[in-house]
């Protein structure tokens, strides 16, 4: 009895051994995207600097303002637009990014320390019919605040190298030009 009750323990070890190894071996599926569509811009003295949109294949395009040498930052500029190819994990990176913003996000109405004439912009998240916009400016010095711009700025160096890598794919005229 003492060997066959030996026996028994040995393959049932064996069993929950490979159970165990199998379900190691399969990855489990990604967790599902925190939005569905994200988008960002950044503006000076009321034109468009930067702006890009990221869907969570990691497919997006990133658009750069582009003006003639010489030209003061309120000319006219076209814009360049550059396709960022789908890449899952461009997306899991941004959102990783975009997890650390604080909830809900500071107020720059509120900022005790402001300088004017920075960039401004807005953060678009989408999920499904809803859209939470934040709107941001660069001139807020509070510390909190700039805490806030750091993870802002990180996403959009993020985008940034994703786009300059990633070829013009088409320019658009000035407003107006």
């Amino acid at each position: 009895m003492r060997t066959r009750h030996a026996t028994v323990l040995a393959v049932s070890a064996l069993f929950l051994a490979s159970c165990t190894q199998s379900r190691a071996e399969s990855p489990s599926p990604p967790p599902a995207p925190d939005w569905d569509f994200v988008a960002f811009e950044v503006k000076s003295w009321g034109g468009p600097v930067t702006s890009w949109r990221i869907l969570p294949n990691g497919g997006g395009s990133w658009t750069e303002a582009v003006r003639p040498e010489g030209q003061p930052p309120t000319a006219p500029a076209s814009q360049a637009w550059h396709e960022i190819e789908p890449d899952a994990a461009n997306y899991a990176t941004l959102e990783a990014i975009l997890r650390k913003l604080p909830s809900p996000a500071p107020d720059f109405n509120a900022c005790n320390n402001f300088m004017s004439d920075m960039a401004y912009g807005t953060l678009r998240l989408t999920r499904g019919a809803t859209t939470t916009e934040i709107a941001w400016n660069e001139g807020c010095l509070d510390n909190n605040y700039q805490d806030f711009m750091g993870i802002l700025r990180e996403a959009d160096e993020h985008m940034r190298v994703l786009g300059k890598a990633a070829p013009v794919s088409r320019v658009e005229p000035p407003e107006g030009g």
